[in-house]
């Protein structure tokens, strides 16, 4: 596993939030945020300011992210993903709670005009 040490600029960072307490009082399907069950958060991301540095930036920081996910829960806080995909929130939220969202999506925008960031697509 690649680590800190490892971080292709000095301004790269892991950085890790301890949770449970109140957070941990909700279940888990009572809301679109996941993994109220965890211990901790966890974000691995590189930080450069040279056009020069992308490829080997972008690669620590899907590699360790990567190896940071195999010790952890699935799902994630889907505001901090920065990797966009169509698979992004489906992963963040889960195959369920993602359903109820992309319902809850058709009924209040049905044409899909709040599509930035991670994307919940309206049903089809």
């Amino acid at each position: 596993m690649l680590a800190i040490a490892d971080a292709p600029t000095p301004d790269s960072e892991i950085y890790v939030l301890q949770l449970g307490g109140a957070v941990s009082d909700v279940p888990d399907e009572a809301t679109a945020y996941t993994g109220r069950g965890a211990s901790y958060y966890w974000i691995a991301e590189p930080v450069w300011d040279v056009a020069a540095d992308d490829d080997r930036c972008i690669a620590w920081g899907r590699i360790t992210g990567k190896s940071l996910s195999k010790l952890s829960m699935a799902g994630n806080y889907v505001n901090e993903q920065a990797d966009a995909g169509t698979v992004v929130a489906l992963d963040a939220y889960g195959p369920e709670k993602y359903q109820r969202l992309a319902s809850l999506k058709t009924r209040f925008d049905p044409h899909n005009m709040f599509r930035l960031n991670q994307n919940i697509a309206p049903l089809a």
